[in-house]
């Protein structure tokens, strides 16, 4: 401990002649490292310390309770992170990669800003056991005023760790080869560690080398240590990843009939990934594979006017992606659902950065926005492309210019081009801004089956030509307790994104957002925040369509656990030409880990709201309820039960405008963090379906993968027969190996 409080003197004092501490790293040959878990002397022979000696959460810079020291050295071909943390109880569980049951035990990460221009955080987690988890944090502008995570990257590091008398070691190894930085032999990063652990009365806190300031408007330029590796070796990278796979499916009509099996399918592609420098590559993949082997939680739908969408999974996509990260969802990749081809070009220079992306797609979903609604359908063949460039004037200011468009067979199209910038221009002030303008000509196709029109133009696509164009601004000053924005969105009634997620237009809405924040630190009161809001929303013929206003309280209290409320006074709301007045909503979400095996989320929905998809809208009474919790009975074994429940009540009477509920049971044993065996079935009351999904994953690395799993759908409702037991109506094998060759 004497050894801690001398390493934060020393930095203290260092900080009061520096805002960035200087560490110049001691070079060692790579021979000297070995990745066993252990930090070994040899290893960490002149390396730079650095001590976690700000505790973020729930303290505020004030001196962790626990201690951990980073160590920095490097090779000619890679960067070493040493950790020794001192710990009370260890919790480690293994998973495959990424997976999110890695925060509820004690984990280490590094923050790089490679750039230095806070552009973005390239995010490195890992555990004791050597469960990884990476992800890229972006400037962004959410209502909590904290930066976008998109967890869905692969950055190819290794780490491994071991338990200890004291707590935990823990080993990096970071390739300069698959992490993105200017060109050059010599660099300069800033860093910080980060570490989430338990305290002594079980309490989850948050330590870093880096002080928090939530002052700050730029909370991305935050990081105050910066490392100096001279000399490095720049390997260019030429990678190769085939794949074969294969699958049999088989499906019954009636009841007492077989089940009929189609012939095996069998498909195999390639993709390449060519470095030409540090900078630019050329990404390419021919007959890609771009299917899920784990299917999405079902979400319900049923009172939803628009469309839902879904997280990226597909790797290929993630790369680069955040340079594609709008408020307005005018890109979203898995728009492009079922490509021969697809290639990408990455240019990330000092100052600025270039993304391109092509694509031929044989299945091109079609979404057709409105004000109140949307409606969508899959479509035929097309080419699609994507070019996003953006400049990077400092830290605290960029700009950006989109251009995308996709041509469908038959001479459709649609275009877009945008522009956008991000300034921090005080040291609380933010400004944002996106403008778009897009040009379209709908094919003239049975995509979508409707005979409703919205203004002057269609829902059935005829081969109307349709332009139109959008904004969205907002300004936000952010204090440690005082947080406000003013945010305005404008979309004109043909407005829509060809390769995005645009799901309502014909709107002029505006946001004002005001919050306080405090810190007690107190046994029962860690934390809370009071926010109002009030929104304001009009057609873009200046028709007013909803005024509400809301309230939040959250608190962070004993056992881990976090109650956000939620109350909600509508004033108007409008649905097509039926007008809602005076009703009132409630909604509280709870989440809490209150011991180390078993954590759970719970939202409860109430109060009044509109019925959208009757003949007639009409209000009525909400009761939406969605659970979810793990229990980990080991290291290894876990089971993660889920139900989402929703149903509605006629205001005067005790009928249901709808009911229903979807459970999903995800049963998981990690032999090790690459191979694993998961067993996930879900039933949907709305559809009266059940599925099964055994899978088996192998993970080397997160482009090396061997998949072996099916799926069996049972329903109750045949064309002969309602079988007073569920039986299989659709049922698939697949498997899949992936390899890759560097």
């Amino acid at each position: 401990m004497k050894k801690y409080i001398l390493v934060l003197i020393f930095l203290s004092f260092g900080n009061i002649f520096s805002q960035e501490i200087q560490l110049d790293l001691y070079k060692i040959d790579k021979s000297e490292f070995l990745l066993d878990g252990i930090v070994s002397d040899r290893e960490i022979y002149g390396a730079e310390a650095i001590a976690l000696q700000y505790e973020e959460r729930p303290g505020y810079n004030s001196l962790p309770s626990l201690e951990t020291v980073g160590y920095f050295s490097y090779s000619e071909t890679f960067l070493y992170v040493g950790v020794k943390a001192e710990r009370i109880k260890v919790v480690s569980p293994v998973t495959s990669r990424d997976d999110m049951t890695i925060r509820t035990g004690d984990i280490t990460g590094l923050a790089i800003d490679t750039y230095g221009d806070a552009r973005s955080h390239i995010i490195i987690i890992s555990n004791s056991v050597g469960s990884k988890m990476d992800a890229v944090r972006t400037p962004g502008i959410g209502f909590g005023g904290e930066p976008l995570v998109n967890r869905n990257v692969n950055y190819n590091f290794e780490s491994l760790g071991r338990i200890t008398d004291e707590g935990y070691e823990l080993e990096f190894i970071i390739p300069f080869s698959e992490i993105p930085f200017p060109n050059g032999k010599d660099q300069s990063w800033k860093i910080k560690i980060f570490s989430i652990y338990k305290d002594i009365n079980n309490e989850e806190e948050v330590s870093a080398t880096s002080k928090v300031d939530l002052n700050a408007s730029c909370q991305l330029c935050l990081l105050d240590h910066v490392i100096n590796l001279n000399d490095i070796k720049i390997e260019k990278k030429l990678n190769f990843l085939p794949y074969v796979s294969s699958n049999i499916s088989g499906t019954r009509d009636k009841y007492y009939g077989r089940i009929n099996y189609e012939k095996p399918e069998l498909n195999y592609g390639i993709g390449f990934d060519l470095e030409l420098n540090k900078n630019l590559s050329v990404e390419g993949t021919i007959n890609p594979d771009f299917s899920q082997v784990e299917s999405d939680a079902t979400k319900i739908d049923i009172n939803s006017p628009t469309a839902i969408n879904y997280d990226e999974k597909r790797p290929f996509f993630n790369k680069g992606i955040d340079a594609l990260s709008y408020s307005l969802e005018v890109f979203y990749s898995r728009s492009i659902n079922n490509p021969t081809f697809a290639s990408k070009i990455f240019n990330q220079g000092r100052k600025s950065r270039l993304y391109v992306l092509s694509a031929f797609d044989e299945q091109s979903p079609y979404l057709v926005p409105t004000q109140f609604e949307s409606y969508s359908g899959i479509g035929g063949k097309s080419f699609g492309n994507v070019l996003r460039y953006q400049n990077f004037f400092n830290s605290k200011s960029q700009i950006g210019l989109l251009a995308s468009n996709r041509f469908y067979d038959g001479g459709a199209y649609g275009n877009l081009f945008g522009l956008d910038g991000l300034f921090n221009f005080s040291d609380n002030w933010k400004f944002q801004f996106e403008i778009f303008l897009n040009s379209n000509k709908e094919p003239i196709a049975n995509w979508i089956n409707s005979e409703k029109k919205f203004g002057k133009y269609s829902i059935k696509l005829n081969g109307e030509k349709i332009n139109g164009n959008a904004v969205f601004a907002s300004i936000r000053r952010d204090t440690r307790n005082w947080r406000s924005f003013i945010q305005y969105t404008e979309m004109s009634d043909g407005f829509r994104s060809d390769l995005g997620f645009i799901t309502t237009n014909n709107l002029k809405k505006y946001t004002l957002w005001h919050s306080y924040y405090d810190f007690p630190e107190k046994d029962y009161l860690k934390s809370y925040r009071i926010s109002l809001r009030h929104d304001f929303e009009y057609s873009f013929y200046n028709d007013i369509s909803r005024s509400s206003f809301q309230s939040y309280i959250q608190l962070l209290t004993i056992l881990n656990t976090d109650i956000l409320w939620n109350y909600e006074y509508n004033f108007i709301k409008s649905h097509f030409e039926f007008q809602f007045k005076d009703f009132i909503n409630h909604w509280i979400r709870i989440e809490s880990q209150p011991v180390n095996f078993f954590n759970f989320s719970i939202f409860y929905k109430f109060g009044k709201d509109i019925a959208y998809r009757q003949a007639v809208p009409e209000l009525g009474m909400t009761n939406n309820i969605n659970f979810s919790s793990e229990i980990s009975f080991n290291q290894n074994f876990r089971l993660r039960p889920s139900i989402s429940y929703s149903e509605m009540r006629k205001l005067k009477s005790d009928e249901f405008l709808f009911k229903g509920y979807i459970s999903r049971l995800d049963l998981r044993y990690q032999f090790n963090t690459e191979l694993d065996l998961r067993l996930i079935s879900e039933y949907n009351d709305f559809s009266k379906q059940f599925y099964f999904q055994p899978l088996i994953s192998w993970r080397t690395n997160p482009d090396t993968i061997f998949y072996l799993g099916g799926n069996q759908n049972y329903i109750d409702q045949f064309t002969d027969y309602n079988s007073p037991h569920y039986r299989v109506n659709k049922t698939q094998l697949f498997l899949k190996f992936q390899y890759l060759f560097k």
